[in-house]
């Protein structure tokens, strides 16, 4: 990385919380409708196997992150491995993606809110950009400032789904769960891929490495930890959703509706000012994550060397953060984020993959050596990882996988005006 870094301010804590938001945004709110229609209640086993499988691939990043200590994350693993060419795209994406959630997710809280506050109804984009500008703002004055709004919003976006539980267990029907499969096992698959989303960026706990106190250990025991209390959590939230709504398949808002049967009228207002505050915290995290992708694009590489620029006194990448803020901008308040959020299934996939092979790289090379965290098994999880992504992927709908390789073919010519001299 450039001598031009940024200060080691975040805890391990605060990375955790990072992650946190960005795994718990809208998906566990919504999702248990869509999976109870595909599977009926057969669709726990689809969020423990989707569970599973992100554990696994968080035991992946795990390593890697294990082996380094600078910003980037999946990218940097990637450009260790295989490259600057692979870096770059998977960097490339990356940011591209975060970018789109990000405006995705300011509009998705602005629609939220308008569900508490219905007057802000005609005002959405209004608010989201607000959101944008806010968040941009505030991550200006440096990473710890940023990261205390997430921690923030963590603990409070907990509190609706814990409440949720604890309250539904005593309210729980077991006979709501039979037929247990009544479609049988055959849409499994697709139940997989379905919820998969509601577990994904985790990958953005390694993002922010360069700014984090002792990496190499707080990364790894982020990921695992991030991973193991999300699963548990999601699979409690469906159960208690599928043991109490009396209609669970389908439904458009779930959490919502089977909290009214658990709380009364309250329930629906309390998790709808939940959702607002969830999706709210996981915008906080892609405020903080966005712009340090586009850092790692360009760090170190001597073109257009002003969005590698950090502030001198609090480290924040400031071009990095207005041009992100900005773009974000633009497509929340256009709407178009809605068509490019089809490129999110390769997005994925393009920083799982790539770091799971990196594993077995640095493995084989046995460099660079891990610090604080072993993957355990030689190279059997990052092979049956990268078997288990590519299957899933493979079930992917052909217009998406078009619309994400599209994304990454947008990236040669960025390669080609950004790659360092002789390579």
């Amino acid at each position: 990385m450039t001598s031009n870094a940024p200060p080691r301010v975040l805890s391990g804590w605060d990375i955790a919380a990072i992650g946190l938001n960005a795994v718990i945004g809208s998906g566990i709110f919504l999702l248990p409708g869509s999976a109870a229609e595909n599977l009926g209640p057969a669709a726990l086993a689809a969020f423990a196997v989707a569970g599973g499988l992100c554990l696994l691939i968080a035991l992946c990043f795990a390593d890697a992150g294990s082996r380094f200590s600078g910003t980037g994350g999946p990218s940097l693993y990637a450009e260790a491995a295989f490259g600057p060419f692979v870096g770059f795209q998977v960097a490339w994406i990356s940011w591209i993606i975060r970018v789109v959630s990000w405006a995705a997710l300011a509009n998705g809280f602005a629609m939220a809110l308008a569900v508490v506050v219905p007057s802000l109804s005609e005002w959405t984009t209004q608010v989201a950009t607000g959101v944008l500008v806010a968040l941009g703002v505030a991550n200006g004055f440096g990473v710890r400032l940023g990261a205390s709004i997430v921690n923030g919003l963590t603990v409070v976006k907990l509190i609706p789904l814990l409440a949720f539980v604890a309250i539904g267990i005593f309210a729980a029907d077991l006979g709501r769960l039979e037929p247990f499969a009544p479609h049988g096992w055959s849409p499994l698959g697709a139940t997989v891929l379905l919820v998969l989303w509601a577990y994904a960026g985790f990958e953005n706990v390694g993002v922010p490495a360069g700014e984090v106190r002792n990496p190499q250990r707080a990364v790894p025991r982020a990921l695992v930890g991030v991973m193991a209390l999300v699963t548990v959590l999601y699979l409690l939230v469906f159960w208690v959703a599928a043991t109490t709504h009396p209609s669970l398949a389908g439904s458009g808002a779930p959490v919502a509706e089977a909290a009214m049967e658990v709380m009364g009228s309250v329930g629906g207002p309390f998790i709808a000012v939940g959702i607002a505050i969830s999706v709210l915290g996981t915008c906080a995290g892609s405020a903080i994550v966005a712009p340090r992708f586009l850092y790692a694009l360009v760090a170190d590489r001597p073109r257009f060397p002003i969005l590698a620029r950090l502030h001198p006194v609090t480290g924040a990448p400031i071009p990095a953060i207005v041009v992100s803020t900005v773009i974000s901008v633009i497509l929340a308040a256009s709407g178009s984020f809605e068509q490019l959020a089809v490129v999110s299934v390769v997005a994925r996939f393009a920083q799982y993959i790539p770091t799971c092979l990196a594993v077995l790289v640095f493995q084989r090379r046995g460099s660079p050596p891990t610090q604080g965290f072993t993957l355990p098994g030689g190279p059997t999880i990052p092979v049956v990882t990268t078997v288990l992504c590519l299957g899933l992927l493979a079930l992917a709908p052909g217009p998406r996988l078009l619309a994400g390789c599209a994304a990454v073919l947008a990236g040669l010519p960025a390669y080609g005006l950004l790659r360092r001299p002789g390579r």
